[in-house]
Parts: C-alpha cells; sequence; structure tokens
C-alpha cells in the first residue's frame, strides 16, 4: 500500500518495498550476496569472496590507485569469448591465464563490468573461492552462480563441477597445460599511456614507468605500490632465492624426467639438479610463489615479473652461460627428421625425439626475446654488454648456413626467434632469397593436411613474417619476402600460404598490421611495382563481390608491435 500511494506521486521511476521474507530469499539465491553480508556482520567466512573484493585489493595499493582501463584493450579482445563460453551448456571450464594470477582475476572482475554482462547481473553470480570445503558445500545448493577458482587446492578437489555449472579456473600465465582460453597479452605502447594518463601519470613518468614493467600491468602494480610486501615480493628480498631463481628464471620451463633438461639447469646453477629441486621446494614455501611445480613439469610463475625482479642479481657469467646453453638446445637437430613424412607424427611412437624437452626450448626462446626487447635497458650500463647484438649473433648461428634440414628443425622456433632479432630474421631471409636456388623453397612445398600427415612445414616461416609485419618500419620488407615465397605455387588444401598471409596484412576492414592507413597504401604500391600480378590481385581482393571471412594473423608474444 505504501508502494502504491508513493508511486502515485509520480516522483520516482519506480518504487519498490522489500519485506525481511524478500531479502531472505534473495540471499539465498545469492550467493555473493551472503559473503557480502557475511563481511559486513563481521561473520567468519573465509574462503568465498566477491569479485570488488579482489579488484579492491588489485588496484588500491598503488598511488594513484589502478584504473579498470588497463584491463580495456584485453576487454575488447576477450570479451565476445566470455559471452559465447557463458551462453552455452557448461562442459568445460573457462581458463584464464596472465602475467600473475592477481592481474587475471583483476581482469575478470573487469570484464564482468562489460556492459553485456552487467547488464545481465552475471557479476553478481561470479563467487571466488579460495576453500575448497566451501565450494563442495555450496555446489550442491540450488544457488544459481559462477565459481571461480583461485588456488590449486581448490582446482583439485573442485573434481567435474564444470560440467554441472560454469566454472572459471585462474591460471598463471607459464603454465604448461592446458592451453587458456584468455590469455591476457601485454599491452601495447597507447594502451598502457592510455590507462596512465587515467591515472593521472603522463610525460617522462609514463616513459619510465613503461620501461621498467615491460607493459605488464602486474609488475606496473609492482613499481606504483608503497606497500614493501606487493612492491618487493618475500622471495625477492631473500638473496639466497632470488640467486637460485635466475637460472629456473632463464629457462621458464622445464620437464625433471629429461636429463638433458636437468643438465642445462645443472649448467646454469652450477650445482647437481638435486639441489634444485630443494631450492624449488623451499621457494614453494613463499606465499607469493615466483615458481610452480605441476605433475612432472617445473617452470617460474610469471617469466616477465621475475625477469625483472632478479635484474640487479644477474651478472655477465649468467648471460654468457644462458647464451651458451640457449645455442645447445636450440640447435638439436629433430630426430624426426630420420623417418619417412607420413610418419613424423608418430616420432614419439619410433623413439625420435629430442633429448630437450618442449617447454624447455619454448622457455629458452622467451627469454631471448625478453633479453632483446629489454636487456640493454637492464644489463649494458651496469654489466658493459650490448645483448642485444648478442642475441643477433645467436639467431644467426642458429638459422646460418640455411640448409632445409635445419629449417625443418627449427620450424616451430621461427616466430620466437623472429621476435628476439626481427632485423638479423628478414636479413638472413632475404640474404637466402637473393642466392640462386634460396633454401627457404624448402618449407614452401604441398602437404598432406590428413590426420596423419606431418603438418604443414610453412606454418612457422609464416607466423613469423606474420609477427613482423605488426610493425609498421618492417611492414614493406616482410611484403617484399611474402611476395618472392607467393611466386611458388603450393597445391594444398592448407590456408596457410603467403598469398594469404598478403591478403591478411592489407584487408581494408580487418588489417593484421599496426601500422596506418598511409602506411599500408605506401607498402602497397612497393608490392604493386615489384608484384604487379600479386599487387593486382590484393587491390581486386578489396572489393569482394560475396561476403568474407577475415583470418586473424600471428602476433608477438612479447613485443608489443601489435
Amino acid at each position: 500500500k505504501w508502494a502504491q500511494e508513493k508511486a502515485a506521486l509520480n516522483e520516482w521511476k519506480s518504487v519498490r518495498a522489500y519485506d525481511a521474507s524478500d531479502l531472505e530469499q534473495w540471499l539465498e539465491q545469492s550467493i555473493p550476496a551472503q559473503g557480502w553480508l557475511a563481511k559486513k556482520m563481521d561473520i567468519p567466512n573465509e574462503g568465498v569472496h566477491t569479485l570488488e573484493e579482489y579488484w579492491n585489493k588489485w588496484a588500491t595499493v598503488t598511488e594513484p590507485e589502478l584504473s579498470r582501463e588497463i584491463f580495456e584493450l584485453s576487454i575488447e579482445a576477450h570479451k565476445s569469448t566470455l559471452v559465447s563460453w557463458i551462453k552455452e551448456e557448461p562442459s568445460s571450464p573457462l581458463i584464464v591465464s596472465a602475467d600473475s594470477k592477481d592481474e587475471a582475476l583483476a581482469f575478470v572482475s573487469c570484464v564482468f563490468d562489460a556492459n553485456d554482462l552487467a547488464t545481465e547481473g552475471y557479476k553478481d553470480r561470479a563467487v571466488v573461492f579460495s576453500s575448497a570445503q566451501n565450494l563442495q558445500k555450496l555446489s550442491s545448493s540450488s544457488s544459481e552462480f559462477i565459481p571461480i577458482i583461485f588456488t590449486e587446492e581448490v582446482e583439485r578437489e573442485s573434481g567435474g563441477i564444470y560440467k554441472k555449472i560454469h566454472t572459471i579456473i585462474i591460471r598463471p600465465r607459464n603454465a604448461v597445460e592446458p592451453e587458456p582460453n584468455i590469455a591476457l597479452d601485454l599491452l601495447n605502447h597507447d594502451a598502457f599511456k592510455k590507462a596512465l594518463a587515467a591515472m593521472g601519470i603522463k610525460d617522462d613518468r609514463g616513459d619510465t614507468l613503461a620501461r621498467e614493467s615491460g607493459y605488464s600491468p602486474t609488475i606496473l602494480r609492482r613499481r606504483l605500490s608503497k606497500n614493501p610486501a606487493i612492491r618487493t615480493p618475500l622471495w625477492a628480498q631473500d638473496a639466497t632465492a632470488v640467486r637460485s631463481l635466475i637460472p629456473m628464471m632463464l629457462v621458464g620451463a622445464w620437464h625433471p624426467p629429461s636429463q638433458a633438461d636437468c643438465e642445462i639447469l645443472k649448467l646454469l646453477a652450477g650445482e647437481e639438479y638435486s639441489e634444485i629441486e630443494k631450492q624449488i621446494a623451499n621457494l614453494l614455501k613463499f606465499d607469493d610463489s615466483p615458481v610452480w611445480s605441476l605433475g612432472r613439469f617445473r617452470g617460474v610463475v610469471s617469466k616477465i615479473d621475475a625477469f625483472f625482479a632478479v635484474q640487479t642479481s644477474v651478472t655477465q657469467k649468467d648471460i654468457d652461460e644462458y647464451l651458451f646453453a640457449a645455442e645447445i638446445v636450440l640447435s638439436e637437430r629433430d630426430p624426426a627428421l630420420d623417418l619417412p613424412e607420413g610418419q613424423r607424427w608418430a616420432a614419439g611412437i619410433y623413439g625420435k625425439t629430442r633429448d630437450h624437452s618442449g617447454a624447455l626450448r619454448e622457455g629458452i626462446c622467451e627469454t631471448l626475446v625478453l633479453l632483446a626487447v629489454h636487456g640493454n635497458k637492464l644489463f649494458k650500463e651496469r654489466l658493459g654488454i650490448d645483448v642485444e647484438a648478442r642475441v643477433d649473433v645467436l639467431i644467426r648461428n642458429l638459422l646460418t648456413p640455411l640448409t632445409p634440414e635445419k629449417l625443418f628443425s627449427q620450424k616451430n622456433n621461427l616466430p620466437l626467434y623472429a621476435e628476439a632479432a626481427p632485423n638479423e630474421f628478414l636479413k638472413i631471409i632475404e640474404e637466402d632469397l637473393q642466392t640462386a636456388e634460396p633454401q627457404i623453397y624448402a618449407l614452401m612445398r604441398p602437404a598432406d593436411s590428413g590426420i596423419f600427415g606431418g603438418g604443414c612445414p610453412r606454418t612457422g616461416l609464416l607466423w613469423a613474417l606474420e609477427n613482423l609485419a605488426w610493425k609498421p618500419e618492417q611492414l614493406v620488407r616482410v611484403c617484399m619476402i611474402l611476395a618472392r615465397l607467393a611466386e611458388r605455387q603450393i597445391d594444398d588444401n592448407w590456408m596457410n600460404k603467403p598469398d594469404n598471409s598478403l591478403r591478411s596484412i592489407f584487408r581494408s576492414w580487418m588489417p593484421q598490421t599496426a601500422a596506418s592507413l598511409d602506411e599500408r597504401k605506401k607498402a602497397l604500391e612497393t608490392l604493386t611495382k615489384r608484384f604487379p600480378a600479386l599487387g593486382w590481385q590484393i587491390c581486386l581482393d578489396q572489393f569482394p563481390t560475396h561476403s568474407q571471412v577475415g583470418n586473424y594473423s600471428h602476433r608477438p608474444r612479447w613485443r608489443s608491435d601489435a
């Protein structure tokens, strides 16, 4: 009656009345509301948290506070993945990873605030669990909620809950398996500066923070925090822990059952691998542990965070030994090449596998990129060495003299090689294409597309070139190389072909390069002068006669070019 009387005054858009019974039903239906009320009433409710709690925990420890704009580009890139997943029936968890688990959770809080999700109340159903007991208790309730699993303990105990209700799992970026559904990239320069501007940070200080953080939100949070425990985590205050972490940081991830992997760690650490396992056990005791141990794999939680945390303790000997180890690992021939092409998919069955694990190879490649991008800023003045130049020399040593066997052995590493040494990589390919019989053409041949085929041999090379095409200064050189490769007709069913990579770069409505419109026009003019037929076809492609599908090109993993 009271609500009707007030509504009749037409002074409010709507008037509603709630009694204790309504509030009780609301609390029964909303687990986040129960957590919120328990906190207000000082009722113990450990292990159950709201996303708003975690956002405040993430953002308010810095001066100035972190802005939600720091995740604006990531939300734009990944929101559709979350929306599609949440609209479907539960069948598999949504795995979200970032440089740190706290960063991933802060992103999830922001993405649930996006218009499409906020208006449908999904954030009010999202609950963060750090206690397996509470998750098990609530999973049998009738309340509709979205559990967000934040700790390994809860993940182990969650069982098959993701088959009944939508479940989000937060993982560190360096976890080996499984592949995350959403993996947050580093910010690009413009997005980083925009987020800093929203926080009132501009000009020189913004440039300094960009250099110090490597465009990582996790490290930016460390740099801006006045809280010593966040700015310098416990393990970083322990000189022994930092020293023991350096060889682990340099390799990123490894497989202890592999004797060859252990030998590399032994070389970098200067001690037996059994001692390294003891150091991992000690590092895992820290609340903010920089390492993880999952089954038969080991690794650092966030390579870039560890990279910046230990950089003041890195010596020239560490870098020398790492580059020596990198050349040993990455130059290892692929024994699968001894098998007929149709049997290479089963190389493991025939015992034709490399001594070093794929996790170690990839981790070492990623460190090459980090050294190339940040090494001179961190080490050149203090140690007096040109790290970027030494990475260039290593890439040249790994790839030259260029041979078909070397290309097939290194094909999966080519994207990271290109990211580590862009100019040197392009120079090596250009030099080869100027010879009478370019070796790179060995990859440009038809490939079997059957399920037992050997895969597409040219994929790694094309991904490497697509990586480099994102940077405007490299666009013309990349286009010239792709055009030369496209002169050879490849008659197979794979979409990975040089001409398709070029089409993606110049696609007017979805260009796969960061080059401006004027820069793309100039590159296309150069292409049409050198390769008229191909340039003409790309021009015609801009005026489709039917609907088209655009494919995303490969993106750099650690550089912000894309």
